[in-house]
């Protein structure tokens, strides 16, 4: 038997388990500051916004053209040192097209909180950049880009979004091949979990079946370092004769390196290292890390121009950023191994 895909909550819905009048609903998902209501009906009305998963039809609002000049970026890690390259030239770009560009936390997004009320039902950007690729569940976040004008980072193609990404297999597939041509045929993927980590993942084993040499599963270590370190001791613990580890992210090679060191070998001599990504720190480690660098700069520009664009004409598609090429920099984390010597 055939299903029927599920209608979305309408107003009066929300008004009926809320016990209130639909004009009330609109004023308080729109966070009206002009409303004077009492706080126990505020929050019923939000209690059922949640319960139902009620959010305002786009088309409706747009009717108000409120314009607010400013966009949102939402990222799992504002600290994050690999996204900051792409957030710093996101805001200049952004402030050359008179918009102000603020950050938030996904997590702030996907449970419906205060700044999904403040930001999606009440309309206080004009639009959103939101990281995806990242976390295993990406509906919530997901929900929200189908709600207000978005640029998706980092997900996989969807019929009705904008997305842009990396090509995470080209520079996947490139660290892995820079360990085969020094003579590595034992290589383990470090990855976290997502669309992201699961597309370098294709690239790390399309390397080796070119090389002819068997891909191991991939090692869930997370994107930090904590759980990469200790995913790394495990991993060598109870599995003897890898001589070479591509990480997903640099965070993630931050963990690993250590981990290394802690199961008791050295780098690059017992084991090599190479990550995805480029970043400040990766020239500070002992020994240096090599790493696939990645255009972040040019994305972050690019992304803020796609999203003005999305917010005057919205259109699904996806944009792969390929130019400039991933760019492999040698460092000191990764050698022949000794049976190559």
């Amino acid at each position: 038997m055939g299903s029927t895909a599920r209608r979305a909550p309408r107003l009066a819905e929300v008004a009926k388990l809320a016990q209130v009048s639909t004009g009330l609903v609109s004023r308080v998902v729109n966070d009206d500051p002009t409303l004077r209501v009492r706080a126990e009906t505020r929050q019923r009305v939000l209690d059922a916004v949640k319960m139902l998963n009620y959010t305002p039809d786009m088309s409706a609002r747009a009717l108000r053209n409120a314009h607010t000049g400013m966009l949102g970026f939402a990222l799992h890690h504002a600290n994050d040192p690999i996204y900051m390259q792409l957030v710093d030239e996101a805001q200049t770009r952004a402030s050359e097209r008179n918009y102000s560009l603020f950050l938030l936390n996904t997590a702030e997004l996907a449970d419906r909180g205060d700044a999904f009320r403040a930001i999606v039902l009440g309309r206080r950007v004009d639009g959103l950049l939101i990281q995806l690729g990242v976390d295993a569940d990406e509906s919530p976040l997901r929900e929200v880009a189908r709600a207000v004008p978005s640029i998706v980072f980092g997900a996989d193609r969807a019929d009705d979004l904008r997305t842009i990404r990396l090509d995470d297999v080209a520079a996947a597939r490139m660290a892995t091949q820079h360990l085969i041509d020094a003579g590595h045929t034992a290589i383990a993927y470090l990855g976290g979990g997502g669309s992201s980590s699961r597309r370098r993942y294709d690239g790390y084993c399309a390397a080796l079946a070119d090389a002819g040499l068997p891909a191991q599963a991939p090692t869930e270590a997370g994107w930090m370092p904590d759980t990469a370190h200790d995913a790394t001791v495990r991993l060598l613990r109870a599995q003897h004769g890898i001589t070479g580890i591509v990480a997903v992210t640099t965070t993630t090679a931050l963990g690993v390196h250590s981990g290394i060191v802690a199961a008791g070998y050295t780098i690059p001599d017992d084991i090599s290292l190479v990550s995805v990504h480029d970043t400040w720190f990766a020239g500070h480690l002992n020994p240096p890390l090599t790493a696939v660098a990645l255009p972040l700069p040019d994305v972050g520009r690019l992304a803020v121009d796609l999203l003005i664009k999305q917010i005057d004409a919205p259109s699904p598609g996806e944009v792969v950023v390929d130019v400039p090429a991933p760019r492999l920099i040698v460092r000191g984390s990764t050698g022949a191994p000794r049976a190559a010597r």
